[in-house]
């Protein structure tokens, strides 16, 4: 049985410098004062991605730390795989996994949660994906906002000092192959894409009368 693993850490700088940060003072009333407000997201992704090879029963612990100063609006676990050396239908390899996010701030108030999930191995979008909004109802959407306060907005949309710490889940794999005539295993392994993923963001606010004028 052969295994190993490839894994490294991208940031991706995607700062999409949509309009500029408000400043309390080029507003009249500052912070408290109510009106219409565009409200954008500057995005930051930090992927974490590993390969590796498991035979079938074989498990593996993926770990990923997250110490961002910046909100984070979600966190999501991918697991890749396409079991294409199989000799027909009926023998598709699999994935389950499960996480442990006893390491997580958050996790022992109740806000985030133990998620698992399972998948086929059967090509295009296969095996599963987990996802935690750690902001609350996380999309990364553009919308206006009408009749509130820069602060109320703020508050509103921010992580509440949660999810630092180390994700963690364990990948169990599932070898489903036909014995060949000679009795050997056509279909021994299945290579498993694992990828991590924490969007983190700077809230971008712009009253709607400036962009109006």
């Amino acid at each position: 049985m052969f295994s190993g693993s490839v894994a490294f850490l991208i940031l991706f700088p995607a700062y999409f410098a949509w309009m500029p940060l408000v400043d309390d003072e080029m507003v009249s009333g500052g912070s408290g004062a109510s009106g219409d407000w565009e409200v954008g997201f500057a995005e930051t992704p930090i992927v974490l991605q590993e390969t590796q090879i498991l035979g079938d029963g074989d498990t593996h612990d993926t770990f990923f730390d997250i110490a961002s100063e910046m909100n984070i609006g979600y966190i999501e676990l991918d697991i890749d795989c396409n079991d294409n050396d199989d000799p027909g239908p009926g023998f598709t390899d699999g994935a389950d996994g499960v996480s442990d996010l006893s390491g997580v701030e958050g996790h022992s108030s109740g806000h985030i949660e133990d998620q698992s999930g399972d998948g086929m191995c059967s090509g295009g979008d296969s095996g599963f994906t987990l996802r935690w909004d750690v902001t609350a109802n996380y999309s990364g959407a553009n919308f206006t906002a009408s009749g509130v306060s820069e602060s109320e907005i703020r508050a509103a949309w921010n992580d509440g000092g949660l999810g630092r710490g180390t994700w963690a889940a364990t990948i169990t794999a599932d070898i489903s192959s036909p014995p060949s005539p000679l009795g050997s295993i056509v279909d021994s392994d299945e290579e498993y894409e694992i990828t991590w993923t924490a969007m983190t963001y700077e809230l971008i606010l712009q009253p709607a009368a400036e962009l109006a004028a």
